[in-house]
């Protein structure tokens, strides 16, 4: 089970007649999870895209924090809020991302532990927030930086190769993956034509569709992309944009910029824009060879 998985449990749960030492708790374990998610996401060598990645993170954590103290939280809302936490770090962030802009890799390296002490304080903030309706916002600042020295003495460098290894670790067959071949009978029928899969329909259809509304990532793209889906209705095809048209075609053909894997289901919800790619890469989802998030990011508005 994913660390995603572990939110949407909790936030399954009724919360209503736990005694509020155990919701402290519990909001601290979701935060300490979060935390850690953004320190891995801090690992990206590019200037500033952590203060993106990190933002579905941290709407996820605000949302079951908030559902904990019986407080209804949508992503909008906690993306709002996040903000609002967040300008009290705001040059402490900029600062971190300097860091990146002169040392690219080990830069990025050096800003883990910051990013893991500095959610911990937005997590810690947005409990009190929860907790006492109405705080000032001098009394949040205080919090946010006493939490921050609290979550720098916290975060462990074992702890974080172990979170980091098990996001993405390969998970176990999923209900959308394929069943094991069933033993074939003595006298086997003439195959009839298999009917096109709602992955194969999609590629050929909406995916193909944005390809065609979308000249501008073809361009700045421009090469060749391996589509690895696993689960009932998978397969592989090639996405080669740089024809000018008829782009995919089935099988793995010619040396690939990019190659994504998915499971059929999270790779249909990403194309039609019902689960959001960056948290499908923390949860496993999603998986992208090389990790190169700037060419990633070119692909974009194919996942809208």
């Amino acid at each position: 089970m994913s660390w995603l998985d572990t939110l949407e449990d909790i936030r399954k749960k009724d919360f209503s007649k736990t005694p509020m030492a155990k919701r402290d708790e519990a909001a601290r374990d979701v935060i300490n999870m979060a935390s850690y998610a953004c320190a891995v996401v801090a690992v990206s060598p590019i200037p500033f895209s952590d203060a993106v990645l990190m933002l579905p993170v941290q709407s996820a954590m605000v949302v079951t924090v908030g559902h904990i103290y019986g407080r209804k939280v949508t992503e909008a809302d906690a993306k709002s809020l996040i903000i609002e936490l967040a300008a009290t770090a705001g040059l402490g962030m900029l600062a971190r991302q300097g860091i990146k802009a002169i040392l690219p890799i080990f830069g990025a390296l050096i800003t883990v532990p910051a990013a893991f002490a500095m959610n911990w304080g937005i997590g810690r903030v947005a409990m009190e927030y929860f907790r006492v309706p109405g705080m000032p916002r001098e009394q949040l600042k205080k919090i946010y930086e006493a939490a921050k020295q609290e979550g720098s003495s916290m975060f462990s460098r074992e702890r974080f190769d172990m979170f980091r290894k098990s996001a993405a670790a390969p998970k176990k067959p999923a209900e959308d993956e394929a069943p094991a071949p069933k033993k074939a009978k003595a006298k086997a029928k003439a195959p009839a034509k298999k009917p096109k899969s709602a992955v194969e329909k999609l590629l050929e259809g909406g995916f193909t569709k944005k390809l065609a509304k979308h000249p501008d990532v073809r361009d700045a793209f421009d090469g060749i992309i391996h589509l690895d889906i696993t689960g009932a209705g998978g397969g592989q095809w090639t996405a080669d944009l740089t024809k000018p048209s008829e782009w995919i075609t089935k099988g793995l053909t010619g040396k690939p910029k990019l190659t994504i894997r998915a499971g059929a289901k999270a790779f249909m919800a990403l194309v039609n824009g019902e689960k959001n790619a960056q948290l499908a890469v923390m949860s496993g989802d999603l998986e992208l060879e090389p990790m190169n998030l700037d060419l990633a990011m070119k692909l974009g508005p194919l996942f809208k």
